[in-house]
């Protein structure tokens, strides 16, 4: 199954909007975060703080991802009142 990851700030910033990544299912969040430093190692140190969310919900480790279903990485954000 392919799995295309829509990115936001610094990781988009360094791959463009999305990326694809094709895995066997079943597909789970937890081995799709590693695929996806395995495929950009540059942020396995980042790996812990990003967050991940399937059908704009964001989500644990152990959640199936199905086909077509939207899934997006999110950095740390932080945010409030200036």
């Amino acid at each position: 199954m392919i799995v295309t990851i829509q990115l936001y700030a610094f990781l988009r910033e360094t791959l463009g909007d999305a990326v694809d990544i094709e895995l066997e299912e079943p597909v789970t969040t937890a081995r799709l975060m590693e695929r996806f430093v395995e495929l950009y190692p540059q942020f396995a140190d980042s790996k812990d703080s990003l967050s991940l969310a399937v059908d704009q919900d964001y989500v644990a480790e152990d959640r199936e991802i199905r086909p077509g279903q939207e899934v997006a990485i999110f950095p740390p954000v932080s945010g409030g009142i200036a």
